[in-house]
């Protein structure tokens, strides 16, 4: 028999480390291709999946070899598959995997993640189950549970260590390469824990007792794993809905998947470690509060608005999962249950995120999951706090369970009559990987005033007159006497030749509103990653159609397409290149980055014109331009819109160019705009440094 300080030194060691890759691989992965699929926040969403069915499939295999083989042949065959694993390293994923097409790319991620680091992260997966069982085997006197705290420590440490410390400092390639090394460590630490099972002296035939069952424990095993599982899918279908709302209105960064990921796992460190934490009364109570206010939350449009909603989700999730947990904790069995109990909490994780991953998507045309499972959760709490009532023959806690669920109810009912009777009434809807797109119908006061406009996550991303004779007027943002309307209007063919045709690209379509700058001999190329936007585009308003330009639509992250143009040897020298994919609530920063612009001035003829389109209040963007601009050896100028009714919610522009001559065209120059901060800052992203938190608008203005 080996010394117990051996033991638990050797185990507790493999278990936090364990923890620390399994967490922290999650955003290291998911950022290393989140700009090849868009940078959609549904792919982080896809990520959290794939990551709860291979953790399910690790558990699945911890179970089975638990109950087929003793001990010691379980640490022989795990020693060899961990030895195995070794072979599929590093976990840098093959460029080959980046899309060609423009398609829902969710199985197409899924099977990345599977062939990239699917069966490292499934052995990891195994370890707390495994060692857990061992353990006993080893050091009988010794409780397993005592242990969790190291893998709990490695998780924590995984997951906050990766947005302020490896993220900063390593590029991703290098981030996958370290990993991989931790991963081998790993496989050296599990190794010793195995060869203390294979060395130990207790015969393999003899079994330990089999203690009483915890509460719930006497429960029917059909009835009382499914409890496990459906509490464990609600709390994991909140955490993927709570994340997908977060990135809704912010750009797609590790630090916003890992806030609520953090509160998830803190949540069940809460429940099962410090277990008398968890109270039903003050838990329901405080979530009922919280998912009430989440009901009436407004759209974000200042940083104030922002961290305090991003607080709100945070702490509402947090209610939301500790209840879940505390109550899955209430019934968690004795030690020789525990691996069907791992098992049924991972399943129950995998069906939550499949249900909001792959299932919301086709059964519901916006992000209704979010608020459903707010519903859920809230009747679960409404019915603790009733029992608890019940329980303590308290009135006063039934009365309030029952006021408190008739609150909830009220905000619920508000929330159902905004979306039969909305403000703008709805046109069309469209939901696909890449998010909801709306048409809806903004009326005038006089008829010739009503415009179709399309939105997306409650932004307004273009707009077209219905008026017949108007439908080719640009609103306030687009229109000649604007940024974009200048850079076409006097570029430098056009001060040689009025009519000089002109080469335009677009990344982001919108509705096609740019079409409209077309002149006859005009080109205008757009790029669009949403094969809904087209459609919509195409369907709802004419933009396209009615051009005296010649139009083309490329379906395709931009970046994406523009570099594989360069690749083939097909630059497009484009006189004015227009960045207009950041009107959403859920910019995606990909596009804003060194290597990204070095791609687009590729791109650009003679005197070309980069024009540049990022307005959300949250950020300030002087920054980043300026430094842009140095870095790249361009001159920029910054445009604001213009005042009045008409330019209410315009946008501005940045428009990059080596002509000197057109910032002192007189137009132009009486249009620049001073800086919105000092003037003085700047900021340069790189695809591998692009720190949100660079150019976060402190002031709220």
């Amino acid at each position: 028999m080996q010394s117990r300080p051996v033991a638990v030194l050797a185990y507790a060691a493999t278990m936090a480390l364990a923890g620390f890759l399994l967490f922290q691989v999650q955003p290291l992965i998911a950022k290393y291709i989140l700009p090849w699929f868009g940078g959609s926040a549904a792919t982080w969403l896809v990520c959290l999946l794939f990551f709860q069915l291979a953790l399910l499939a690790g558990y699945a295999h911890a179970y089975a070899m638990g109950g087929a083989l003793p001990v010691p042949r379980q640490a022989a065959v795990q020693l060899a598959i961990v030895a195995a694993s070794l072979l599929l390293l590093p976990i840098t994923p093959a460029e080959s995997w980046k899309p060609q097409d423009a398609g829902d790319p969710t199985w197409r991620i899924l099977a990345l993640l599977a062939a990239s680091v699917g069966i490292p992260y499934v052995v990891l997966a195994t370890t707390t189950p495994l060692l857990s069982r061992w353990l006993g085997h080893v050091a009988p006197s010794l409780d397993p549970g005592r242990l969790f705290a190291a893998s709990n420590l490695g998780s924590f440490l995984g997951l906050l260590s990766y947005p302020f410390a490896f993220e900063r400092v390593l590029s991703s390639e290098g981030q996958t390469r370290l990993w991989s090394a931790g991963y081998a460590l790993y496989a050296a630490l599990f190794a010793c824990c195995g060869f203390l099972v294979l060395r130990s002296g207790q015969p393999e035939g003899e079994s330990r007792p089999e203690p009483a069952p915890a509460a719930g424990g006497c429960a029917r095993p059909v009835a009382i794993w499914t409890i496990w599982a459906g509490l464990a899918a609600l709390g994991s279908g909140l955490l993927l809905a709570t994340a997908n709302a977060v990135t809704q209105w912010s750009a797609i960064v590790p630090f916003l998947w890992v806030v609520p990921l953090s509160l998830y796992l803190l949540s069940f460190v809460v429940a099962f470690a410090h277990r008398r934490l968890y109270r039903r009364v003050p838990f329901a109570a405080a979530f009922l509060v919280l998912a009430c206010a989440n009901l009436f939350a407004a759209t974000p449009e200042t940083t104030a608005i922002f961290l305090g909603q991003l607080a709100l989700q945070s702490a509402t999730l947090f209610a939301g999962a500790m209840i879940c947990h505390g109550e899955i904790a209430r019934l968690q069995p004795g030690p020789e249950r525990l691996p069907a109990f791992y098992l049924a909490i991972a399943a129950g994780g995998a069906l939550g995120g499949a249900l909001v991953s792959l299932l919301a998507p086709l059964v519901f045309s916006d992000y209704f999951e979010h608020p459903l499972l707010l519903a859920l959760t809230a009747v679960l709490a409404v019915l603790l706090m009733a029992r608890e009532g019940l329980a303590r023959r308290s009135g006063w806690l039934t009365a309030a369970a029952a006021l408190a669920g008739l609150a909830f109810s009220y905000g619920l009912a508000l929330t159902v009559w905004r979306e039969i009777v909305p403000e703008r009434p709805l046109v069309d809807r469209v939901r696909n990987f890449y998010g909801v797109i709306k048409v809806v119908r903004e009326e005038g006061e006089v008829p010739r005033e009503d415009t179709l406009v399309l939105q997306q996550a409650g932004v307004d991303q273009g707009a077209q007159f219905q008026a017949p004779t108007r439908r080719l007027e640009l609103v306030c943002g687009f229109d000649e006497r604007s940024a974009i309307g200048l850079a076409v209007t006097h570029h430098a063919k056009r001060r040689q030749g009025a009519q000089a045709p002109l080469r335009i690209g677009v990344v982001g379509l919108g509705v096609g509103m740019l079409s409209a700058l077309g002149r006859p001999g005009d080109a205008v190329r757009y790029y669009e990653l949403n094969p809904a936007v087209l459609d919509v585009a195409t369907r709802r308003f004419s933009f396209l159609r009615e051009s005296k330009a010649r139009t083309d639509v490329l379906l395709g992250d931009g970046r994406l397409v523009l570099e594989r143009q360069l690749a083939a040897g097909q630059p497009q020298r484009f006189d004015v290149l227009v960045l207009n994919a950041f009107r959403g609530a859920s910019p995606p920063i990909h596009l804003m980055t060194r290597e990204a612009f070095v791609i687009y001035l590729a791109h650009l003829a003679e005197n070309g014109i980069l024009a540049v389109n990022f307005e959300f209040e949250i950020f300030e963007m002087g920054p980043l331009h300026r430094g842009m601009a140095r870095a790249l050896g361009t001159e920029v100028a910054w445009f604001a819109p213009g005042e009045g009714d008409a330019c209410e919610g315009a946008i501005s522009w940045a428009l990059y160019t080596r002509d000197k001559a057109f910032f002192e065209i007189p137009a132009v120059k009486a249009a620049i705009s001073p800086w919105r901060d000092d003037g003085r800052r700047e900021v340069v992203w790189t695809d591998r440094d692009s720190n949100l938190m660079s150019i976060i608008n402190w002031r709220g203005e």
